[in-house]
């Protein structure tokens, strides 16, 4: 089956679709390699703590850094993020450093980078009436599925599932299709949820 019986649901109004041209796992992200960098307003709730700042995501040459920090300048965390789907933690704040929780915010931050996984898996569904163009791929255990309007060629949700229930949704909402003016984060078994609201930034550098 194409679909996964923990989403079926969310796509029955989809039939199958050829691939489009020159798709690659870049094609869609709101952060691809030629686009400027961003600052969010951020809230991050990791099961009983809230951590609220700003996040800034920078494209390098070859990678994304990502710095969280508080509005006072205190510095969360710094990641870096690559092609292949790996990333790096420069930096991490004692009270969130435990593997667990890098891990599950780092994989999250790569999929909102990096939305359709380059493996050779991808599959594509077009929504009825022409709507939305729906990429699954494989995801370790799992899937992800990228779902793409048509009219700003960009994402506007993620969905990663497990063998057996969805895990992670990721929405973007955007007035003009140009930039995320918000991402919500949202986690179906872990109690870790991100909030990011887009602000008007003019001169950060995100440095070591």
């Amino acid at each position: 089956m194409l679909l996964s019986s923990c989403s079926a649901s969310h796509f029955n109004n989809y039939r199958g679709s050829d691939m489009p041209t020159a798709m690659d796992k870049d094609s869609y992200s709101w952060f691809r390699g030629d686009t400027g960098r961003y600052l969010f307003q951020s809230s991050i709730d990791i099961y009983k703590n809230n951590f609220s700042g700003l996040l800034f995501v920078k494209p390098l040459n070859e990678s994304h850094r990502i710095l969280f920090i508080t509005e006072l300048g205190i510095k969360i965390f710094d990641m870096e993020f690559f092609r292949a789907g790996d990333f790096r933690i420069h930096y991490c704040l004692d009270e969130m450093n435990r593997k667990s929780i890098t891990n599950t915010l780092g994989n999250d931050l790569s999929l909102m980078i990096s939305n359709i996984a380059d493996n050779g898996t991808a599959r594509v569904m077009q929504e009825k009436n022409e709507g939305r163009l729906a990429v699954k791929s494989k995801d370790g255990r799992g899937s992800r599925y990228c779902l793409i309007n048509q009219k700003t060629g960009k994402v506007d949700e993620l969905i990663k599932t497990g063998t057996f229930a969805n895990k992670l949704n990721i929405k973007f909402f955007s007035a003009t299709g140009t930039a995320p003016d918000s991402i919500v984060f949202t986690h179906y078994n872990l109690k870790l949820n991100i909030h990011l609201t887009k602000l008007d930034e003019t001169g950060t550098n995100i440095s070591e």
